[in-house]
């Protein structure tokens, strides 16, 4: 399996837009991108930016419930999504999520006002090169397709760059 090195910047920014051109709303590619700083991205079984984005919509949402007193929730997803959104969670409130995996997905308690275990992120890392490229797939589905009127009315660097 070929394998790509990029920073922990590059992978958020390809998240980010793989999961826009994916169809998610914006705050919650965003979470997605955010969390991806702790994703294992070999371990996925499939890519959270895409289908039906279930674990991209369903663990904020649990995650906002469970932090409002409303829980147990259960969400099904891929684990290792699971586990980065929760890292993201806990290194950004500075609070433990009780919480437990199951054999779809987990199962999201309560918060507890402990400070977490120290999440770091896993910065510069390698990517299997069919993960990349489906990110970039993903995000080209963002990109406005070039035309003749839209370059004569002035889109792109023209003939000449002069930056």
């Amino acid at each position: 399996m070929k394998r790509t090195e990029l920073s922990e910047n590059e992978i958020e920014t390809s998240v980010l837009k793989a999961a826009r051109g994916g169809g998610l709303p914006l705050g919650h590619a965003e979470d997605l991108a955010a969390a991806s700083r702790y994703m294992d991205m070999e371990a996925l079984r499939c890519c959270p930016c895409s289908g039906d984005h279930v674990a991209a919509m369903d663990v904020p949402f649990a995650l906002d419930r469970v932090a409002v007193g409303q829980g147990p929730v259960r969400v099904v997803g891929d684990v290792s999504v699971i586990k980065a959104y929760v890292a993201a969670i806990e290194a950004a409130i500075g609070t433990s999520l009780i919480w437990e995996t199951t054999k779809t997905g987990a199962v999201f308690h309560e918060f507890r006002g402990e400070a977490p275990s120290e999440h770091v992120t896993l910065g510069r890392r390698f990517l299997p090169d069919a993960v990349l490229e489906h990110l970039k797939e993903m995000a080209a589905k963002t990109l406005v397709p070039e035309t003749d009127a839209s370059r004569a009315a002035g889109a792109g660097a023209g003939l000449t760059d002069n930056d």
